[in-house]
């Protein structure tokens, strides 16, 4: 049987074409362009075209579209045609959860690292779990996949309106903010509706964090929480930051558990912890086998990355896109570095998300010494009348619009002493990684 996937290099369906490939089907798929997940791909084998045609489907069993995949798509319609079943990327995602004991982790922020926090602590204990997730780590086999044998861990995407029909044995729901409002009739409702009906179907158990005020009403028997303070049944106190790490304190129902240091900094982190330490005590796992994996545990791709560093410039990569992530991590880079001014580098992530925005972003991009607005990066929106990132710039006290990746090069070199901090889920990470190799060769003794 051959699977063909529509929209293969996408962070979700490629790693659902590595457990199709494992699986021993004949896999291959389409891209709109080359990138380093095409390539990974093309080098375990599986045939993959550039650009999308009906040719690359014709002898297609089965056919995997990304959300990006847009109805008028030649391999789509070609599949209709000729009656070749057609599946969304979170249906195909939703069989496979079926297929055994299987974690799903959800919520506007956080899902990636408490997916990859919980995936550690696992295959760290011998448990030998199958790993989808939603960006790169170095700790699996296949950055953003790995096969196991044990049970199925899944980052769960709220971001294509499909997760109301996702089952799984355990659900954990790290926070739930209005955002991807536009899958669900732009309703917030809607939204909350669909994450509730998600958790209903959880067989074992659901975990939630108890100090979001949305999730905190969800009235269940099987619910677990995790948070800041004794209303949830475990919460981390006394969280201490030390520059390059933190520590906390783990109670559970107001017992003392122990302590847990991470190596990354910011309260945001610390809930991803805790929530990953609450789902492996229920799990069964030790404390102590807790503890020892979260203190090997390194960030994610594009999860607070340092990449460059040296005695008074620092260049960090991070994905926060929605105004709360952006709070977290510039407050994270001041507890990481103190004694140094934050620049912020922020590209607005969708039309959608700047419209509903621009006030907070605003507000929370205050806590920079300093920001450059890049260009919006659509994530293929269509462009909303009055939607503006010049606009947002006008907004933010010492903050300039920066319209080219040449120009933003240019005025970060002008710049002698500070933290470079890039924030962004689109194509602001190339800059961020092209100025830390102009870093590199300006400063050859650097430590990076």
């Amino acid at each position: 049987m051959k699977y063909f996937f529509s929209g293969i290099g996408g962070i979700g369906m490629s790693s659902l074409a590595l457990y199709t490939k494992y699986k021993g089907y004949d896999v291959a798929g389409s891209n709109n362009a080359n990138s380093e997940r095409t390539q990974y791909l093309k080098n375990k084998d599986i045939d993959i075209s550039i650009g999308h045609s009906e040719e690359n489907v014709k002898d297609a069993d089965l056919v995997i579209k990304s959300t990006a995949i847009k109805s008028d798509n030649p391999e789509i319609l070609y599949a209709q045609k000729n009656n070749i079943t057609i599946l969304n990327r979170m249906e195909y995602l939703n069989y496979i959860l079926k297929t055994n004991y299987s974690i799903g982790i959800t919520g506007t922020d956080g899902k990636t690292t408490t997916t990859a926090m919980i995936s550690h602590i696992l295959k760290e204990s011998g448990c030998n779990p199958t790993v989808f997730l939603g960006g790169i780590h170095d700790n699996l086999e296949d950055g953003n996949f790995r096969m196991g044998t044990g049970p199925i861990i899944s980052e769960v995407d709220e971001s294509d309106g499909f997760i109301r029909n996702t089952i799984t044995d355990v659900s954990i729901i790290t926070n739930l903010r209005p955002d991807h409002l536009e899958h669900y009739n732009n309703s917030f409702e809607n939204l909350i509706d669909s994450i509730y009906t998600h958790a209903s179907h959880a067989k074992d158990f659901v975990l939630l964090n108890g100090d979001d005020s949305i999730l905190n009403v969800f009235n269940d028997n099987l619910v677990v929480s995790f948070g800041s303070d004794d209303k949830s049944d475990y919460y981390f106190f006394n969280r201490q930051p030390h520059g390059y790490y933190q520590t906390f304190e783990v109670n559970y129902k107001n017992k003392y558990v122990g302590m847990i240091k991470i190596n990354l900094p910011g309260i945001h982190y610390a809930y991803d912890a805790i929530a990953a330490v609450a789902y492996a005590l229920e799990h069964g796992i030790s404390f102590e086998k807790i503890q020892k994996a979260l203190e090997t545990f390194n960030s994610v791709n594009r999860r607070f990355n340092v990449l460059f560093k040296n005695s008074h410039i620092f260049v960090v990569d991070d994905y926060a896109h929605t105004p709360e992530e952006v709070e977290y991590t510039i407050k994270a880079a001041k507890e990481y570095f103190p004694d140094f001014p934050i620049i912020a580098i922020f590209q607005p992530h969708r039309y959608t998300r700047l419209f509903r925005n621009y006030k907070k972003f605003s507000q929370v991009l205050e806590n920079a010494d300093k920001v450059f607005v890049y260009r919006i990066y659509s994530a293929f929106e269509d462009p909303i009348d009055g939607v503006d990132e010049r606009k947002m710039a006008k907004l933010i006290t010492d903050s300039e619009f920066v319209d080219s990746e040449n120009e933003m090069i240019d005025r970060i070199l002008d710049i002698e002493n500070g933290v470079f901090l890039f924030l962004g889920a689109g194509d602001i990470t190339n800059v961020a990684k092209k100025i830390s190799k102009i870093f590199e060769k300006k400063y050859e003794n650097a430590v990076s």
